[in-house]
C-alpha cells in the first residue's frame, strides 16, 4: 500500500467516523426537541387534585455533600428553605471539611448538638457529631471523617428519614418548584426509581427565593462556552433516551432516587469518582438482571442552577474528572455492551456513550490533525479538507442554536434574547478551540481510569438570596 492510499484510508475512517457521529447527535437533538412536546402533554392532562393536593406528594430528604464550601454553603441551604414542596429535610454531610463550612451552617441556622439514633444500612466513615434544628423544616448537619463524596451520601442515607431522597451539590441552588416537577414521575408510576433534574449555568444569575430575578451577562468567554454547552447536552441524549428508559447519567447535582432502590444495590461506590453515572448504570444493571420492572427518567422543566468553572485550570480538572468517571462505570459494566439481556441500555445506550461520547475525543483530535496535515502537505484535496470542516464544525453549530432556541421559545426562559444570540454566536466560536481544549482534557483522563481522586473546585459567591 503506497503512502497516498494509506493517509487516503486513515483520512476516510475519520470522516466516516465524525459523520456517523454528527448524524446520530443531530438525530437524536431533533428526536429530543420533538419528545419534549410530551412534557406539556403531561402537564396538561395530569390529574391536577394529584398535583394540586399537597397530600400526594412524597416526602423527600435533601442530601448536601460538603468539602470545604465555606463560600456557597450557606446560599445553597437558604435556597432549598424557599423550595415549594410540602414536606422535606435538608441534611448536609461536612465530608472532614478544613476550612468553616462546619462551624458557618451551626451558627447560621442556631443547631444543637443531638445524640439521635438510625440504621446504619450502609458503611461509611466514623461520625464526629450530629447537629438539628427544631424549626419546621428540618436542618440536620453530620460532621464527619473525609471519605469522599459517595462514602458522604451513603452516610446521609442513612441518617434520612423519607422514602425519596435528593441529591444536591453544595454549590448548587434549586429552583423553587423544582421538588414538585421532578417528583412527578413517582406519582405518576410506582415503578420509578430514579429522574434527573435539568442543569442550567448560574454564573452571573441574581437568585432570590429560589427564583432568578435577573439575569447579567457572564463577561468571561469560558463561561458563555459553558451555557452553550449545558443547554446542548441536557436537551440531546438525556430527552432522548427517555422515551426508552435508557438513560444512564443522572447529573450529581440534582436527581431524586427511591431509597430502598439504592440501599439495595449497596449504595454508591465508594472506589469511583463517577458516583452519579455508575449509581445509575447498576441500578439499569440490578433491576435487569433481577427481572424487576423498573423506570428512570428525566424531566426537563426541573431545574437546579450550579456554579461551572472560571478558569481553564478548574475546567480542565472537572473535564477531566467527568472523564475517568464514564470510563469506570463503562468498563465495570462493560458486560451490558451490546448484551440483549439488558434491553435498549445494552444495546443502544452504553454503545452511544461508548462510541460517542468516551472515545470521540481521540479520534476527534487525531482526525483534525492528521486532515490538516494531510491538506498542508498536498495528500488530499481542498474540496475534502473543506467538507470534513464543514461536518465537523456544522453538526455543533446546528445542535447547539436547536438547544438555545428551545430554551427560549419553549420554555418561555427568561434569556434576554440578546444573550440568545449571542450564544448562538458563542456556538459558532466554540468550534475554534475551545471544544479542541475540552477534548485534549478528556484526552488525558483516559490514562487515570484508576483515579479515585476528585480534585477541588474554587468557588465565587455571586448567588444573592432575598
Amino acid at each position: 500500500m503506497s503512502l497516498e492510499d494509506f493517509v487516503y484510508a486513515i483520512n476516510n475512517f475519520y470522516f466516516i467516523y465524525m459523520f456517523a457521529y454528527s448524524i446520530i447527535f443531530f438525530i437524536t437533538t431533533v428526536v429530543a426537541s420533538i419528545n419534549l412536546n410530551d412534557l406539556f402533554i403531561r402537564s396538561e392532562h395530569l390529574d391536577n387534585t394529584m398535583l394540586v393536593n399537597h397530600e400526594n406528594y412524597i416526602p423527600i430528604s435533601i442530601l448536601v455533600p460538603a468539602y470545604n464550601e465555606e463560600i456557597t454553603i450557606i446560599d445553597t441551604i437558604e435556597s432549598l428553605l424557599h423550595l415549594d414542596y410540602p414536606e422535606f429535610e435538608i441534611i448536609v454531610i461536612n465530608d472532614g471539611s478544613k476550612d468553616l463550612t462546619k462551624n458557618k451552617v451551626i451558627n447560621h441556622f442556631k443547631l444543637k448538638k443531638i445524640d439521635r439514633p438510625f440504621r446504619k444500612r450502609l458503611v461509611s466513615k466514623k461520625i464526629n457529631g450530629i447537629y438539628e434544628n427544631m424549626d419546621k423544616i428540618n436542618i440536620v448537619l453530620v460532621d464527619k471523617e473525609n471519605g469522599g463524596k459517595s462514602d458522604a451520601l451513603n452516610l446521609g442515607l442513612n441518617i434520612s428519614r423519607f422514602p425519596l431522597f435528593v441529591c444536591v451539590d453544595a454549590d448548587s441552588m434549586l429552583q423553587y418548584d423544582s421538588l414538585s416537577r421532578i417528583v412527578q414521575p413517582f406519582l405518576e408510576d410506582d415503578k420509578v426509581i430514579a429522574v434527573g433534574g435539568n442543569i442550567k449555568v448560574s454564573n452571573g444569575m441574581l437568585i432570590k427565593e429560589g427564583k432568578v430575578v435577573e439575569i447579567n451577562e457572564p463577561k468571561k468567554w469560558i463561561v458563555k462556552f459553558q451555557m452553550v454547552e449545558y443547554l446542548r447536552v441536557f436537551l440531546n441524549s438525556r430527552v432522548a433516551f427517555n422515551k426508552i428508559n435508557a438513560n444512564i447519567i443522572v447529573s450529581g447535582a440534582f436527581g431524586i432516587y427511591q431509597k430502598q432502590a439504592v440501599i439495595d444495590i449497596g449504595g454508591y461506590n465508594t472506589s469511583t469518582i463517577g458516583e452519579d453515572m455508575e449509581l445509575i448504570v447498576k441500578l439499569h444493571a440490578f433491576f435487569k438482571k433481577n427481572k424487576k420492572p423498573y423506570r428512570i427518567a428525566y424531566v426537563s422543566d426541573a431545574v437546579c442552577w450550579t456554579q461551572v468553572p472560571e478558569s481553564y485550570k478548574i475546567l480542565r480538572g472537572q473535564r477531566r474528572r467527568w472523564h475517568i468517571g464514564m470510563g469506570q462505570s463503562l468498563i465495570n459494566y462493560r458486560f451490558m455492551f451490546l448484551n440483549p439481556k439488558y434491553g435498549a441500555v445494552g444495546l443502544i445506550a452504553y454503545p452511544y456513550f461508548l462510541l460517542f461520547e468516551f472515545i470521540t475525543p481521540i479520534f476527534e483530535i487525531l482526525g483534525l490533525f492528521t486532515i490538516s496535515i494531510s491538506y498542508l502537505f498536498s495528500l488530499i484535496k481542498l474540496d475534502f479538507f473543506l467538507i470534513y470542516l464543514l461536518v465537523y464544525m456544522g453538526y455543533s453549530i446546528i445542535c447547539s442554536t436547536i438547544s438555545i432556541l428551545v430554551e427560549k421559545y419553549l420554555f418561555d426562559r427568561i434569556i434576554p434574547s440578546k444573550l440568545v444570540l449571542k450564544l448562538i454566536l458563542f456556538s459558532v466560536f466554540e468550534c475554534f478551540g475551545y471544544r479542541q481544549l475540552c477534548s485534549l482534557y478528556r484526552i488525558e483522563a483516559l490514562g487515570k481510569l484508576r483515579s479515585q481522586q476528585w480534585g477541588n473546585m474554587t468557588r465565587i459567591k455571586q448567588h444573592q438570596q432575598g
